[in-house]
């Protein structure tokens, strides 16, 4: 008798053994797909944060770098790199242009993370420099020499209202904290 009731004692284990994983396959395919589901939302909220924390940081860098050239293509800046005694005129004037004209070539992707108005700016420095630079000479005699080219230069900027490379930086400031 004791194995009669041995084997039906295992009999009712094995059953419920059955019925508990039974139980537990069935709950996880009606809950596997919406736990599936739960998982992939949080690796595409995690990949967006990313992205977004990415893109901030690229913003940030436009800006710097946008900052950056704003001060390098400041005229006296740039004289100050390029001044060389006896250089003629046409010669300084040529290689301020030229690095003007590097400067915004090496940092025309920056445009893709910085506002419209803000680039707009950059352009428009970028071009009324190269302006300034060309009619510097323009306003010379035949025979000045660097030195009154120089003068010419600065003094321009001196009698503007508002220095626009200082006030581009201001507007870039504002931009990326704003």
């Amino acid at each position: 008798m004791m194995s009669k009731e041995f084997i039906d004692f295992f009999g009712q284990v094995l059953a419920i053994t059955f019925g508990v994983i039974a139980g537990g396959l069935l709950l996880f395919r009606v809950l596997w797909p919406k736990i599936e589901s739960y998982i992939l939302k949080l690796n595409a909220l995690n990949q967006n944060k990313l992205f977004t924390r990415e893109m901030q940081q690229m913003r940030f860098a436009a800006y710097e770098r946008l900052l950056l050239l704003t001060h390098r293509i400041e005229p006296q800046q740039l004289m100050l790199r390029n001044h060389q005694e006896g250089l003629p005129v046409t010669t300084f004037v040529n290689a301020l242009v030229g690095e003007v004209q590097a400067e915004y070539q090496h940092n025309l992707a920056q445009q893709l993370y910085v506002s419209d108005v803000a680039w707009t700016y950059i352009s428009d420095l970028k071009d009324n420099t190269i302006k300034l630079l060309q009619n510097g000479k323009k306003e010379l005699s035949g025979n000045a020499g660097l030195d009154q080219y120089i003068a010419v230069v600065l003094n321009h900027i001196k009698s503007l209202d508002e220095n626009p490379y200082h006030a581009v930086q201001v507007l870039l400031k504002k931009e990326l904290n704003g």
